[in-house]
């Protein structure tokens, strides 16, 4: 993924009890769940002063992070920084296979000091079905779009969903290490909490809200049709427009993903 510079990061909170952090970097979002004195840390991310601006506000607040949470094993939803402390940091089972295997890898993508391309990487398999904290509910959802493992979160108290990678207003569905069928059944079971969602939050850009003309059912739509548009001459989403060159790059790979299953699937 290139870089895109953006205005400073700073906090939202679109639901009680929910930060949101939006980074200069491809707008990567980064969530902190809390409640009392405690939090959860939903993939950190990106640069180091922003990483810093995230252990800022867990002080400032006097929270400490009880559990650390990746939604998947791409390096820049891997990250952590020394001062969120040691509290468990937890993934699917799939995505901590993942993150071990290529964790040469995912540190080489890092630009970073030393000390925290270190603790990149460092996730552990949770088989749960809910976040093992002290706070509202937190339900795992996970499937195999995008990434193996990839997990999003619904909090059904204040009707939040983290989706991870997916449902971005900025970035089309990236199949990526996934099939298009695998993508489909992501969203499928995305889908019903999208529509019972007052607040949608995607690993990058910006957060939608129920009643809107940009609302996670929305984003949901617009997934799907971009989905049935590969491999047909409609093959075209908004997204793409003045996209930057390393998205044109992911659609030319969905496409050729597709166009090799549908020549498999018929023997060619």
């Amino acid at each position: 993924m290139g870089n895109a510079t953006l205005g400073a990061m700073s906090p939202s909170e679109p639901a009680p009890g929910v930060l949101v952090f939006t980074s200069r970097t491809m707008q990567t979002t980064s969530t902190i769940l809390w409640h009392a004195r405690s939090a959860v840390v939903v993939d950190p991310a990106w640069q180091a002063d922003e990483l810093d601006r995230l252990a800022d506000l867990l002080a400032e607040r006097r929270l400490t992070a009880a559990l650390g949470w990746s939604t998947h094993a791409h390096h820049d939803h891997l990250l952590w920084h020394p001062r969120f402390g040691s509290p468990p940091r937890l993934t699917s089972p799939a995505a901590a296979r993942t993150a071990a295997e290529h964790l040469t890898e995912i540190r080489t993508a890092l630009d970073l000091p030393a000390h925290l391309i270190a603790l990149a990487g460092e996730v552990q398999a949770h088989d749960g079905g809910q976040l093992p904290w002290d706070g509202p509910p937190a339900q795992i959802l996970t499937h195999q779009a995008h990434a193996p493992g990839h997990s999003a979160l619904w909090l059904p108290e204040s009707r939040v969903l983290i989706a991870g990678d997916m449902l971005s207003d900025i970035e089309i569905p990236l199949l990526e290490d996934s099939t298009l069928a695998q993508y489909r059944s992501g969203l499928d079971l995305l889908a019903p909490y999208a529509r019972q969602a007052e607040v949608l939050i995607p690993g990058h850009g910006r957060v939608a809200r129920a009643g809107t003309s940009d609302s996670p059912t929305v984003r949901l739509d617009a997934d799907r049709r971009y989905l049935d548009s590969l491999g047909t001459s409609a093959s075209h989403d908004p997204r793409l427009h003045q996209a930057p060159a390393w998205l044109q790059r992911a659609h030319q790979h969905n496409e050729q993903q597709t166009a090799r299953h549908q020549a498999n699937r018929h023997g060619g």
